[in-house]
């Protein structure tokens, strides 16, 4: 590790400390940072259901998807539980993703594990000792600040209608039911005309660290934490403390761990994702215990990642000829016989086509991912062949997904996966190159 000047740290320097303490900080400050923006829009302990699909003009988040509805909540628990109600889901997937402050999932409520009935949740602050409602279910959160994210699935424009009206049924509501002991306090409330961003943890320096000591006073961290916790307690970071008011010295050296962590954690996000065939999938989302560059990897790849049993995610590589995919040629990705995204019957899978920035790509078809809703052609053989290309390959249209001219990403989602995806024995196909030159010139692009 090297200090801001250039010269080598020595092993257990300040800096080194900050350094490590920056690592285990990331991803919490940044799921507070992502609260905050939230709390802006709607404030704790309500839910806010987004009732359109994300179109390339959505641009408030990297690698949108255009496969469900979402539907977010943070919940404060210091009041007391929090009631998330379900409806009868008939043979539509949903999900909702339950996150502590630290970014683990702790609960997963939905189709994979609930199946379609109708249910009431209780979400219970750490130490609840009262009594639930008959009929619901305790789900013991482990911080006092919460995430839901919910999800519900889409089957085309022309199912939008039912599937508002079953996103319309969830209801988050705070309850009656005390708290039954001592409270810690409530995250500090932030500056709604410029919310910080969760994407740039590091840019206010030692103040990182402030936000860090806020989260670890609202939300007391596990034991298996002691560790850390007394490491950052040697350079000043504890619970409830302004770290960078501190001596010029300790805030330089703060500032210099912020650079170096950053440095490590962004290092370690290039590895957060596991090879698989030539695609790189997320194998290690979810659950972290004490591997805090991991956690922090993650959280740069994708914040509120999900456990790999609800969902996995697959990154596209180059072409099989190791060369960098673009929409100046035309690819092939072949799904053999008994080869789609290996998925539970009650889960789906899709492919979504990215731009060089992780946006979607504008098109006449409108058309941004291709998957188990589509109506494909199948071969006579019984596989399946999707066509990648910025123009329409002849006699190949209702399996070609569009993509744009310059650099291009994609991106396969399969949820409830079953084993041979969770065990990384099936990969997704190689990406074939089969024509530089598209055979027919589709309808221009435009942005709907």
């Amino acid at each position: 590790m090297d200090t801001s000047e250039g010269t080598p740290a020595p092993a257990g320097s300040m800096e080194d400390t900050a350094a490590d303490g920056y690592v285990y900080g990331y991803s919490p400050v940044a799921m507070a940072r992502t609260r905050a923006a939230h709390v802006c829009r709607g404030g704790t302990n309500t839910l806010l259901n987004v009732p359109i699909l994300s179109t390339p003009l959505s641009r408030s988040v990297v690698a949108p998807n255009v496969d469900t509805l979402y539907s977010v909540a943070w919940l404060d628990l210091r009041g007391g539980p929090v009631s998330l109600t379900l409806p009868d889901t008939t043979d539509r997937y949903v999900v909702f993703e339950i996150l502590d402050i630290y970014s683990n999932v702790f609960a997963d409520i939905g189709t994979r594990l609930n199946g379609s009935q109708p249910g009431t949740y209780l979400i219970t602050p750490p130490g609840w000792s009262g009594t639930a409602p008959e009929g619901t279910t305790i789900v013991a959160a482990p911080t006092w600040d919460v995430w839901a994210l919910g999800r519900t699935l889409v089957d085309g424009d022309d199912d939008l209608p039912a599937a508002r009206a079953v996103q319309g049924q969830y209801t988050v509501a705070a309850t009656d039911l005390a708290e039954t002991g001592p409270t810690p306090p409530a995250l500090p409330a932030v500056d709604c005309a410029s919310p910080p961003d969760p994407q740039t943890p590091y840019d206010g320096g030692a103040a990182f660290f402030d936000e860090l000591a806020a989260v670890l006073a609202a939300d007391p961290p596990p034991a298996a934490d002691d560790p850390a916790l007394a490491s950052l307690a040697s350079i000043g970071v504890v619970p409830g403390s302004t770290p960078s008011a501190g001596d010029p010295a300790t805030v330089a050296a703060l500032s210099a761990g912020v650079t170096a962590g950053e440095a490590e954690v962004q290092a370690a996000a290039e590895d957060a994702l596991v090879p698989s065939g030539t695609w790189q999938g997320s194998f290690n989302g979810g659950t972290y215990g004490t591997d805090y560059l991991l956690r922090s990897a993650v959280a740069v790849v994708g914040l509120g990642a999900n456990v790999p049993q609800e969902s996995l995610y697959y990154w596209s590589g180059p072409d099989i000829d190791g060369e960098p995919l673009t929409g100046a040629h035309t690819y092939r990705m072949h799904f053999a016989v008994g080869e789609l995204p290996p998925i539970e019957a009650a889960g789906f899978w899709s492919v979504t086509m990215y731009d060089d920035e992780m946006f979607l790509v504008p098109n006449a078809l409108r058309r941004y991912a291709l998957g188990d809703r589509s109506d494909l052609t199948v071969n006579p053989d019984g596989s399946i062949d999707i066509y990648l290309a910025a123009t329409a390959p002849a006699g190949h249209t209702d399996n070609w997904l569009p993509a744009p001219d310059g650099p291009f990403n994609l991106m396969i989602r399969a949820y409830i996966p079953t084993e041979p995806a969770l065990t990384n024995t099936w990969h997704p196909p190689a990406i074939e190159q089969i024509s530089i030159h598209a055979a027919a010139r589709g309808p221009s692009p435009q942005t709907p």
